[in-house]
């Protein structure tokens, strides 16, 4: 299940940011998606180390926590789509599959 979904633009200022959760879970989710940027940029700045190149759009598994998986997405234009869920089960192509129709209705 998706928890929360977030648009993030390319100087890391949030542009949207929504939460399907619990009221109380939407600041931990806020924060989740905050902590996940430093994993995009790692991964763009590095990506010999990290394993995706750069002309490939779907980043992954960003980072588990203990309730949630967070995956990301990164546009031509450096705009990020980050996924929060809370299936620990959850495999790769099937949000690489929901992040790319999220990116194509934007």
């Amino acid at each position: 299940m998706i928890a929360c979904v977030a648009v993030v633009g390319h100087q890391n200022n949030p542009l949207y940011i929504q939460s399907f959760t619990e009221a109380d879970d939407a600041l931990k989710l806020h924060h989740i998606v905050h902590c996940s940027l430093d994993v995009v940029d790692e991964r763009v700045n590095n990506p010999k180390k990290s394993g995706p190149t750069l002309n490939e759009t779907f980043l992954g598994l960003l980072y588990p926590t203990e309730n949630y998986k967070v995956y990301g997405y990164l546009t031509n234009t450096k705009v990020k789509f980050i996924l929060v869920t809370t299936d620990l089960d959850v495999r790769d192509a099937d949000v690489r599959n929901v992040s790319v129709t999220i990116s194509f209705k934007c």
